[in-house]
């Protein structure tokens, strides 16, 4: 409901004004960040009301982005279902072209949808056109079961989510390098436990930085307690609570 999108709007608001005071002298890239569903924003976020969407959500998006460009705070837009993929580029775009100054407004992909490196390769031109960096969390994807039973519900030919993890796992790395190739267009930030696919990720990176490996609270310590950097260079990881 309106009520409820009202509630999670002056939550995040809140939240980006509590981190804030810990930021302070401390570049973007190292500072605690904020992650945002839009669909807890909106109360029909759904591809048949893109005009009202346009219209009552991106300015909302665009206020509290520029709330955390004023306060030093990083802000991500969290992935949602495969089929609202295109609304949730139509708002980054939306927003991200109205900013200046400020390399913190990021988005999730995942790599167990099929169109992950074409969108990786559309942000990379949303770039291009407008010469600001954007971090980029890269997951693999949590609704898997979800996608494909949605598929077959609506009786569709092919699913939009790879069927295999093996896939999946070629599809992150195949992002991965991507990312790390362009690393003057985005800020690469790899969120994954799989111990397999963050040699492969530090393998590929090579010595430059300009990267992070994340993972959720509680999950992964041991693991990444060998990805941070001891050797000088900046190679965080960032804990997702």
């Amino acid at each position: 409901t309106q009520e409820d999108a009202d509630r999670y709007f002056n939550a995040y608001a809140d939240a980006i004004n509590a981190i804030a005071e810990a930021n302070k002298k401390r570049h973007i890239n190292d500072a605690s960040s904020v992650s945002i569903k839009l669909s807890a924003l909106h109360p029909r976020y759904e591809l048949a009301n893109t005009h009202r969407v346009m219209m009552e959500l991106a300015p909302r998006v665009l206020n509290l982005v520029q709330q955390a460009k004023n306060l030093n705070v990083a802000i991500t837009i969290d992935a949602e279902e495969a089929d609202r993929l295109e609304l949730s580029l139509k708002v980054f775009a939306h927003v991200y072209s109205q900013l200046s100054n400020y390399s913190g407004f990021g988005l999730v992909v995942q790599a167990y949808q099929k169109r992950a490196l074409e969108v990786l390769k559309l942000l990379a031109q949303l770039v291009t056109d407008h010469g600001r960096l954007i971090p980029l969390r890269l997951v693999k994807g949590a609704y898997w079961d979800t996608e494909i039973k949605l598929a077959q519900e609506q009786g569709l030919k092919d699913y939009p989510v790879f069927t295999r993890k093996a896939n999946t796992d070629l599809s992150y790395l195949a992002c991965a390098r991507f990312l790390l190739a362009n690393r003057d267009k985005f800020y690469p930030q790899f969120a994954t436990h799989n111990a397999n696919t963050v040699a492969a990720v530090y393998t590929m990176a090579g010595d430059e930085g300009g990267y992070e490996f994340q993972r959720l609270h509680g999950m992964g310590q041991a693991l990444h307690q060998q990805t941070i950097a001891k050797d000088g260079l900046n190679r965080p990881c960032r804990v997702y609570a």
